[in-house]
């Protein structure tokens, strides 16, 4: 390692490790003065309540570092403009390109031990405090929170069914598509209704469309049209138990091989698991933030070569940090209307600040 790789790197730890503590104790302190309240009145000890935001530390750890990351890199490359350390680099023949180097491997290495502590620690930590939180404080149950689920595929051997949307607590659905397969496996009928209702007699249906087959093969198969207000079928076969509760925990509490085992689960069971599908993506790209920032950050720090002000890069690192938070968020929910595939959800946001930051650098006088 070079004099000036191991100067730069070494400055830009330095305020790393400072920027990284001092978000990490205000978050903790502003959650602490929130939350204390309820843990007191829910009298549980002490000891809980310190367990509680010691496993917090992991978590938010890995959520603040990109943040930290990015204004660290413009707070060093401030304070090297100020003491025009960046014109002598210049003028000893040193280029940007070089001076960049060790802060993007800094943002490498990074982004690997976010990947790292996001699979191995968080998943634990997450479940424990929310564990406290929900189970002693809120006094949650996750498996009795029914919820509506929807795009729900139910199969049998002569029948296909999909549920667009499923309410256990009520036994209904809504935008129903029932296939009926005759002897020989070949439709026999298909039945779209706008809602049904379930019971242990049949389902009800109602605003009902009936295709009944016959004669035909493919496409030329002829068929029998019939509209009615309400159909009754009898005997028919209830959804399993358990469709409309939480059964899977939160993203946070799950790591890249818990979520890629949950997607091939809720798939064979008939869902649609397209929020789980985005939160495996958002799991790969999350952790390449910090390098993103990074990226973003090197000629906003070029941007003068003499001067500069420490207080303007904190502010301009903290709004940096926010909109990408905040297309970041966008993106997710897009991701998760099912609006945008799950990939470009999860890498849209890391790829527009990654050309953005590129751009600006071909603007700074090298």
């Amino acid at each position: 390692m070079s004099v000036i790789t191991r100067y730069i790197f070494l400055l830009f730890a330095k305020h790393l490790a400072l920027c990284l503590a001092g978000f990490l104790a205000l978050y903790l302190v502003v959650d602490f003065v929130e939350k204390i309240a309820d843990f007191l009145g829910h009298g549980l000890p002490l000891s809980t309540v310190a367990l509680y935001f010691a496993a917090q530390i992991p978590n938010v750890a890995v959520l603040l570092t990109p943040v930290a990351a990015l204004v660290s890199v413009l707070v060093t490359l401030v304070l090297l403009s100020r003491n025009s350390e960046i014109v002598a680099f210049k003028g000893s023949g040193v280029s940007l390109y070089r001076l960049s180097r060790p802060l993007l491997a800094a943002g490498l290495a990074l982004s690997l031990i976010v990947f790292v502590l996001g699979n191995v620690l968080t998943p634990y930590t997450a479940a424990l405090a929310n564990g406290i939180w929900d189970g002693q404080v809120r006094n949650r149950r996750a498996d009795a929170a029914a919820e509506i689920v929807e795009d729900i595929w139910l199969k049998d051997v002569r029948l296909f069914e999909r549920l667009g949307a499923y309410d256990e607590s009520r036994r209904a659905a809504e935008n129903l598509s029932i296939v009926h397969l005759d002897e020989n496996l070949d439709l026999a009928s298909r039945i779209e209704a706008r809602r049904g209702l379930f019971s242990p007699e049949g389902l009800r249906l109602f605003g009902v469309e009936e295709k009944t087959y016959s004669g035909g093969t493919g496409r030329l198969r002829a068929y029998e049209l019939k509209r009615s207000e309400e159909l009754f079928l009898p005997g028919h076969p209830l959804p399993p138990e358990g469709l409309g509760r939480r059964s899977q925990a939160p993203a946070d509490e799950m790591n890249v091989a818990a979520l890629a085992e949950a997607v091939v689960n809720l798939t064979a069971e008939g869902f649609n698991p397209v929020k789980q599908i985005v939160d495996l993506h958002f799991k790969f790209s999350s952790s390449l933030i910090a390098l993103v920032m990074i990226v973003v950050g090197l000629p906003l720090g070029f941007w003068r070569e003499k001067g500069g002000s420490v207080a303007v890069g904190l502010v301009l690192g903290l709004t940096l940090s926010f909109a990408y938070l905040v297309a970041q968020e966008v993106s997710r929910t897009l991701g998760y209307a099912g609006l945008i595939p799950p990939m470009v959800a999860a890498w849209l946001p890391n790829g527009f600040f990654f050309l953005l930051g590129l751009y600006l650098f071909s603007y700074v006088r090298q």
